[in-house]
């Protein structure tokens, strides 16, 4: 029997046990979720915490992340240059990508991007000739701004974002000629889902939303009275009061603080919280719990998160890699744990590219599918196409720059038998150690005699590649 099945009250508190001990290998499952992966360093710094300390310390981040964002300075080129406006096309769209990934890669709040790129996937906006790279930068700082925020308040943020009233038309929303682009995808994808609403609403949303526009640059949120509706509408059965001049754009405040704190809403994001952070197919009991629980937290997605990932559903020993990495997931997750340097210059923007996961390109406005979607053979080869990159890469025991390189002695943590190094490496990859028959087969491919930085190798292109490591 499913083990998240019989739980009675799946989002009860973990609690620690003899049996059921708080180790490296569930602290290491935290880390993997909440964010992309983690050092065996850090792994002893949750389990020293406890199971609940843990949590605050991944939950609990700031909004900004200024070593960070030194870090980036300190590296110029084009990891600093973003905010020039006037740099637009392919060079800026690929910086931005590079600039993103280098955030997951090296960030101290890993879960803060992890959010970052839940909300990228869940109000997709795809880059475009009429979309530049400068407004779906702003988004995401945006995004990251409130990563953690009550959903009321980061979809009243997207409403005004300009990427988002460029991708979805609603800046040449107006009385006279009512656009319905973003009052389908509001109601369908944002927030109630398929089959809560009818056309009539979707028509009476698009009247809420006329006079939602771009300023004059094109660079920020403008309400033009002078081209909004200001009749009375009926939006699921209840009224919404008309108004006129600079009181009109209150309609749309009004109507998304509504759809914000429905209970059809809260199963949706429910559904795709549980998706991204604790299994491809959720129990519907878990989700469920999760909906109930984001209405009690007034719709706060720090503690809807915090109450999930201190649960018993989330440490069930089933719930261990039981979601399908996105490449994303997948790319940040190695250069991460491996400490690769200057990951910028290793094309991670290019790697996920060919992956098949495009960051400010999602495939269409419902962002990328998940689960099993990842798991074929192309993801496969490309996955060893990866591995063997990371393995080639340069050794040194020094920060350099220029160049993307790997500290081989770090990663062999002053172990020369394989079998010993084959294990460390193991358990830095995957967060457990490797069963014994894998090992007898890994080191049964090495040379008589292999040096410790040969090992590190054959068991980067080896892991990496492999299927197991796909799964989080």
């Amino acid at each position: 029997m499913n083990r998240a099945r019989a739980i009675e009250d799946p989002l009860a508190p973990f609690e620690p046990s003899p049996t059921e001990p708080w180790d490296a290998a569930r602290a290491a499952h935290l880390a993997r979720r909440a964010g992309f992966g983690t050092r065996p360093d850090e792994v002893r710094e949750l389990v020293a915490l406890g199971p609940r300390a843990a949590v605050d310390r991944l939950v609990d981040f700031a909004d900004e992340d200024r070593e960070l964002d030194a870090e980036l300075a300190a590296k110029g080129g084009s990891l600093a240059e973003l905010d020039n406006q006037n740099r637009i096309g392919e060079r800026l769209g690929e910086n931005t990508r590079a600039w993103w990934l280098y955030r997951m890669v090296r960030g101290r709040a890993p879960l803060q991007e992890k959010l970052c790129l839940f909300w990228h996937a869940h109000f997709a906006c795809r880059e475009s000739e009429l979309l530049p790279p400068p407004l779906l930068l702003a988004q995401n700082r945006t995004f990251r701004r409130l990563a953690a925020a009550r959903f009321g308040d980061v979809l009243a943020a997207v409403a005004r974002d300009p990427a988002m009233l460029v991708f979805l038309d609603n800046r040449s929303n107006e009385k006279t000629r009512p656009n319905e682009n973003w009052a389908r995808e509001l109601l369908e994808l944002f927030t109630l889902g398929v089959g809560a609403y009818e056309q009539h609403d979707v028509v009476e949303v698009a009247r809420v939303f006329t006079g939602w526009r771009l300023s004059p640059d094109g660079s920020a949120f403008a309400f033009a009275p002078e081209h909004h509706d200001d009749g009375d509408k009926r939006v699921l059965g209840e009224r919404i009061a008309g108004r006129g001049g600079p009181e009109g754009e209150r309609e749309g405040v009004e109507l998304l603080a509504r759809l914000a704190r429905d209970p059809r809403t809260a199963e949706r994001l429910a559904g795709k919280l549980a998706r991204w952070f604790l299994a491809d197919e959720p129990e519907p009991a878990c989700v469920a719990a999760l909906a109930t629980e984001l209405v009690a937290r007034d719709f706060s997605v720090r503690e809807t998160l915090r109450t999930l990932l201190c649960s018993r559903a989330f440490h069930a020993p089933d719930s261990r890699f039981a979601l399908a990495r996105t490449p994303v997931d997948l790319v940040v997750a190695a250069a991460r744990t491996l400490e690769v340097q200057n990951a910028h210059l290793l094309g991670l923007e290019r790697t996920t590219a060919r992956m098949g996961m495009q960051l400010l390109r999602p495939p269409n406005v419902a962002g990328w599918k998940l689960g099993k979607h990842w798991i074929h053979p192309s993801a496969a080869a490309h996955r060893a196409s990866f591995a063997r990159e990371l393995a080639a890469l340069p050794h040194t025991t020094r920060s350099v720059d220029g160049r993307a390189a790997l500290d081989l002695e770090r990663l062999a943590a002053g172990l020369t038998e394989p079998r010993a190094l084959a294990r460390s490496l193991g358990e830095r990859l995957f967060g457990v150690e490797p069963a014994t028959d894998a090992l007898d087969d890994f080191v049964s491919t090495l040379a008589p005699g292999a040096s410790p930085h040969d090992v590190v190798r054959a068991a980067l292109e080896r892991w990496v590649g492999a299927a197991d490591f796909a799964l989080a």
